[in-house]
């Protein structure tokens, strides 16, 4: 509980000391068997945005926290699952710990929550598996279909970064994408239409780095959101990082875009 709130807390986190850090680890250790689902997912969010914490966890003590996220994870709702697998996929000594069988029964989970996830918990979802082999491999090809399917749903209420980790991750998901159905696809086309103009320049470059490979999405695209998309890389290409550009413009020649004058130079 500590860690979930120091995470909110950026003066209070700034303010710990070393040693705290290594008794806020020690009693998420101790504390772990007894967790419950949601205490575990708050506990394993916070640790992956708490650097000082997460240096401090034992290897004892990631066994421990991935048992309980393994044991829990039938228990688990849809913010849970989402929860968990994105913090699983930027915690590596985490992931390391956690078994086959809690991979599956982690995918297993996502399964069964897909059809109650919301915008930001199937993105962070599909994310995370695309960057957890051991997690995908688990997932059934009814389980993608699930998946796919909360994304189309909810596609119309995705925010820009929604939908630039939504697209990241199908273009990486060969099975996920496959179970994208015509009509999915036209949401999603329409999703990063309608949020182009609010992208930073990490949800441009994404998107169009990703949508470079998703075909299918790009003939959805209307001559709308090409204006759109083109627009939104002209005005954050000179924010981008040099990853960022290239990526951005590897998806403009993709999609027959124009290059930002910002990337022309």
């Amino acid at each position: 509980m500590w860690l979930n709130a120091l995470c909110k807390l950026e003066a209070a986190a700034a303010a710990m000391s070393p040693t705290g850090w290594v008794g806020l680890a020690e009693a998420a250790e101790r504390t772990a068997r007894k967790m419950k689902p949601q205490e575990i997912a708050n506990s394993l969010n916070a640790l992956c945005k708490l650097e000082a914490a997460a240096a401090a966890v034992s290897p004892t003590g990631w066994a421990g926290l991935t048992g309980a996220a393994e044991r829990t994870a039938r228990d688990m709702n849809s913010q849970d699952v989402a929860n968990t697998l994105n913090a699983l996929c930027k915690l590596q000594a985490a992931a390391a710990a956690v078994s086959l069988t809690g991979w599956a029964g982690l995918a297993a989970a996502a399964e069964r929550t897909a059809r109650e996830m919301k915008p930001r918990g199937i993105a962070n979802t599909l994310n995370a598996l695309c960057k957890l082999e051991a997690a995908a491999a688990a997932v059934s090809p009814t389980g993608w279909a699930g998946l796919a399917e909360a994304a189309e749903r909810t596609a119309r209420e995705m925010s820009p970064p929604d939908v630039a980790n939504t697209l990241n991750a199908l273009c990486k998901l060969a099975a996920a994408a496959a179970a994208v159905s015509p009509a999915g696809w036209a949401g999603l086309a329409k999703a990063a239409e309608r949020t182009a103009s609010q992208m930073n320049e990490q949800d441009v470059s994404m998107t169009l780095d990703a949508l470079g490979d998703l075909p299918a999405a790009v003939a959805e695209l209307s001559q709308s959101a090409r204006n759109q998309l083109e627009a939104a890389a002209e005005r954050e290409a000179p924010n981008m990082t040099s990853g960022g550009r290239r990526m951005t413009l590897r998806g403009c020649e993709k999609l027959k875009l124009k290059i930002p004058s910002a990337l022309s130079e």
